[in-house]
């Protein structure tokens, strides 16, 4: 299996969804990018730190530090003998650069749903992360495609089970 499977996209795709079904089904230890980055912000997990797109808690600065984090704390799990699956938005090239060249054949899967499902998701979010509609907008436009790394594209408005048979057999796969 895997020791490490990065689950990246835009907000409101699914990521954390299937990042819990990869912990929770295949014994993966879950690092969280909302959670990490509310740790080092010194923020409740369960408060809303919501702010305008790339301000607050979201600046570039408190991204480099909550990516450098997540890299660190995988680190470590996989030193453990743990696998681990990375959740986040991973939208900069230089952020999906930092797994790639830290770890041996990272699985990159790209979570995504269509706009209206996206939209319907976030609006009745109750979570961690702080994301709504106009985040999902704003990501759109400043998104880098990966153009650097091969990745698996999973919709995530398919079924739990269908999902789960889906990551069982990508799970499976190490080269």
């Amino acid at each position: 299996m895997r020791k490490v499977v990065v689950v990246f996209g835009l907000s409101g795709s699914g990521k954390s969804f299937l990042s819990k079904l990869i912990s929770e089904e295949f014994g993966y230890e879950w690092v969280r990018s909302d959670v990490i980055r509310k740790e080092i912000a010194g923020i409740p997990s369960h408060r809303s730190a919501r702010s305008g797109f790339g301000e607050g808690i979201y600046t570039e600065e408190m991204t480099r530090k909550v990516y450098t984090e997540m890299v660190e704390r995988a680190s470590r799990l996989i030193k453990e003998g743990k696998r681990v699956v990375l959740d986040a938005t991973f939208l900069k090239r230089w952020q999906r650069e930092m797994v790639a060249s830290r770890f041996d054949r990272p699985l990159f899967i790209l979570t995504w749903a269509e706009e209206e499902e996206i939209k319907r998701r976030l609006s009745k979010r109750v979570d961690v992360s702080d994301a709504d509609f106009e985040i999902y907008l704003r990501q759109k436009e400043v998104f880098e495609p990966p153009e650097e790394i091969s990745y698996v594209r999973i919709n995530t408005q398919k079924s739990k089970e269908d999902l789960k048979d889906l990551l069982s057999d990508l799970l499976k796969y190490d080269p």
